[in-house]
């Protein structure tokens, strides 16, 4: 079996804490590749970098496109780019946006399992939304290890809660045993890999119904056959650049092929093109022919956006044509009938325009209403 040597890990609101737990629990001598992708603000410049490098004893560094992947280093997505992997090396990118988000995480999810298969081991914290799911759900398909954040410990469950329902992972963990398991799957011999004991207080893991692999003596062989350029040879030196995996052109996780997938009814909010409907299992995705990318929550928030920003845009031009007829009414003394015409335009469509106010203050409190009820669940 291959080295799990290549890490990657995804979260968004919440997942700072259990981010730095984890890498400040990583020893100086771990001999993984570590790759980040955390939801951020595209005009903000990431201060994430900063503050892990202060907590950890494995070097840090903002990825940079085509830098090679080294061992015992962690990299770091940048603002407003996309993170993907290639054999060897990196790409730092401005593509569509993916569940919303530029970077995102299934992209770097998507292109680490496609290129270096049984090799990745992927992580899913605290998050809100999909996003994540689908890559997770690809890095088990390709024969990795998938690990999800414990949702009742993380800040913002869903993003974990997701990840559990659509890729069912092989750990649910907190985030403080993640780094002892981590090193367990990283540190193994080639044969096999060494589970954690059950009883074993400290790693407090769930083993999932969702694992194919067979138990032998606390040990489990893997069925999944190894990605295409992975060996399984001698393990490198820390540092040094990892040079192998599949460098085929992979189009479900770079570039959309317009014959995948089923034309949907829905455009796409971003650049008004059709979404195409993409199945995976219980997975549902919507994606463009330019290569924006929606789960089906996502689509839904995205949709809703837009459909408050036309209401507003709606309200604003009934207001504008109400405001214009009466000032030219003002100015037609000489014209008595089509001023008082005027007039009555300008009050029907200010009434208009209050039913749209309405509207939409009524749709914020539902909606408010709602994401309390869905919180109080939750907890």
């Amino acid at each position: 079996m291959p080295q799990r040597d290549i890490i990657v890990i995804g979260g968004s609101a919440g997942s700072f804490d259990p981010l730095r737990i984890i890498i400040s629990s990583l020893p100086a001598s771990f001999p993984g590749s570590v790759l980040i992708v955390t939801h951020m603000m595209a005009d903000f410049p990431s201060l994430l970098e900063e503050h892990l490098s202060s907590n950890s004893r494995v070097p840090v560094s903002q990825a940079a496109d085509q830098e090679p992947i080294r061992r015992g280093h962690i990299y770091v997505a940048r603002p407003d780019y996309h993170l993907t992997v290639e054999a060897g090396k990196m790409r730092v990118l401005r593509g569509p946006r993916e569940n919303r988000h530029r970077p995102a995480i299934d992209p770097l999810f998507r292109t680490a399992a496609r290129v270096y298969g049984q090799r990745v081991i992927g992580i899913i914290l605290s998050g809100t939304l999909e996003d994540g799911s689908m890559g997770l759900f690809a890095v088990k398909q390709r024969g990795g290890i998938a690990i999800v954040q414990d949702p009742n410990e993380a800040a913002s469950p869903e993003m974990p809660r997701r990840a559990l329902g659509y890729a069912t992972p092989h750990y649910v963990l907190k985030a403080r045993d993640i780094v002892p398991n981590l090193i367990n799957l990283v540190q193994v011999d080639q044969d096999e890999i060494v589970m954690p004991k059950k009883k074993a207080p400290k790693t407090n893991g769930q083993k999932t119904n969702g694992d194919s692999r067979s138990r032998n003596g606390g040990r489990v062989r893997s069925s999944a056959k190894p990605a295409q350029g992975t060996d399984g040879g001698a393990q490198p030196s820390r540092g040094a650049p990892i040079t192998d995996g599949d460098n085929q052109s992979n189009l479900k996780a770079e570039y959309f092929d317009e014959g995948e997938g089923n034309p949907s009814v829905f455009a796409c909010p971003e650049c008004h093109g059709v979404l195409w409907e993409l199945r995976e299992g219980n997975l549902l995705q919507f994606r463009c022919r330019v290569g924006h990318t929606y789960g089906s929550d996502s689509l839904v928030v995205e949709l809703s956006a837009a459909s408050e920003a036309a209401l507003w845009a709606a309200l604003r031009a009934l207001e504008e044509k109400a405001a214009m007829q009466r000032r030219i009414s003002d100015g037609m003394s000489s014209h008595p009938t089509s001023a008082a015409r005027l007039r009555d335009q300008s009050e029907s469509d200010e009434a208009h325009a209050r039913v749209l106010r309405e509207m939409i203050f009524t749709r914020d409190a539902q909606l408010q209403q709602g994401s309390g009820s869905e919180a109080e669940k939750a907890a």
